[in-house]
């Protein structure tokens, strides 16, 4: 089964069983019956099965399926550029999102790029393809090599943590939107232990109690995103870079860079060990700043270059664009995210 464009790859439509004119209400029915007939347990092949949760990534939503129509029927020369798509020229990102202003100062990761976010790859917005294969359920079983969200947070207090709880209610909702629906092969890691996780008397591996943690993880690739978010009641802050001042207050913030560098160490030296080989992670990391009142453009962050603090809108932009840097923004690293999962302070139940 073929693309009609004569590519290699399936025809998603097909592998669903719908014409390509269907409504999003017959897709979604169609992709549970599909869901239902290929799973593995039910006789289906592994292959079958994971084409299925492909065709759904690319067709379960109105952004998604446009952009996979485009692609499918061939790129206008006249439509929008790489760069122009995912908002680094100050219009649109990603699918035709758009944000109300552009991302200000440079960018900054390990290896110190300079001069504006880095451009996407040709790779970010293609099918994943997944390594190892999906032949077999190791190293991550079929369930979760699809799971774009993995690990919660643990509630605190007789009332979940109230504040603290929204707070990473929000962050994650805006990070499913605006950067799983965006990016086919990324997944997102909540509450991630940076000490290397180790086998229990069981043989489960499980990180040190009371270890430091990063709040956010995002994965696409080989390029990771360590992300801090914090919440702003004031329209302005500013940044020295070490202390966020707003609404006449001083606030300290996690060391990100710290945390990219021992969850970096932690997961080479993990696959390394496990696998023979040494991968080249390239982390990142930002600071994410929610609003009290809901808006994507504020906190405005005043020096905002380097690795500033930045409001929800500038910082998403910000880790769309890290992650679809690499040539290999479309491939689903199931080693590496095994690897992440055991590094849970909460995993999820599956």
């Amino acid at each position: 089964m073929t693309n009609p464009t004569g590519s290699s790859s399936p025809d998603f439509y097909s592998v669903l069983g719908v014409d390509p004119d269907a409504d999003q209400k017959t897709i979604r029915a169609a992709y549970r019956r599909r869901m239902r007939q290929t799973h593995p347990d039910q006789g289906g092949s592994a292959e079958e099965f994971h084409r299925v949760q492909q065709a759904w990534e690319a067709l379960g939503s109105e952004e998604s399926r446009s952009a996979y129509d485009r692609a499918r029927g061939g790129v206008d020369p006249a439509g929008p550029t790489a760069e122009e798509d995912f908002g680094l020229n100050g219009g649109t990102y990603a699918r035709g999102r758009t944000w109300t202003a552009s991302t200000s100062g440079t960018a900054h990761s390990p290896g110190g790029r300079r001069g504006g976010p880095p451009k996407p790859s040709g790779a970010a917005l293609r099918p994943p393809v997944y390594e190892p294969d999906l032949s077999t359920p190791e190293p991550l079983s079929l369930p979760l090599t699809s799971q774009r969200v993995h690990g919660q947070f643990a509630s605190r207090g007789l009332f979940g943590g109230g504040k603290t709880q929204r707070r990473h209610r929000r962050s994650v909702e805006l990070l499913t939107k605006h950067v799983l629906e965006e990016l086919p092969a990324a997944r997102l890691f909540n509450d991630v232990h940076l000490e290397p996780a180790a086998a229990d008397r069981k043989g489960r591996r499980r990180a040190p109690r009371g270890s430091e943690r990063a709040e956010h993880v995002l994965v696409c690739g080989d390029a990771l995103v360590v992300l801090g978010v914090h919440e702003v009641a004031a329209s302005a802050a500013s940044w020295d870079g070490r202390t966020l001042r707003a609404g006449g207050r001083a606030m300290a913030l996690p060391n990100l860079a710290a945390q990219a560098r021992r969850l970096r160490e932690t997961l080479t030296q993990r696959l390394a060990a496990e696998y023979g080989r040494e991968p080249v992670l390239t982390i990142s990391h930002q600071m994410m700043l929610l609003s009290t009142d809901g808006s994507l453009l504020s906190p405005v962050v005043e020096p905002a270059a380097g690795s500033a603090p930045l409001a929800a809108g500038r910082a998403v932009r910000r880790v769309l664009a890290e992650l679809a840097v690499s040539e290999r923004a479309n491939v689903v690293d199931r080693r590496l995210l095994a690897a992440l999962r055991d590094q849970l302070a909460t995993p999820d139940v599956v």
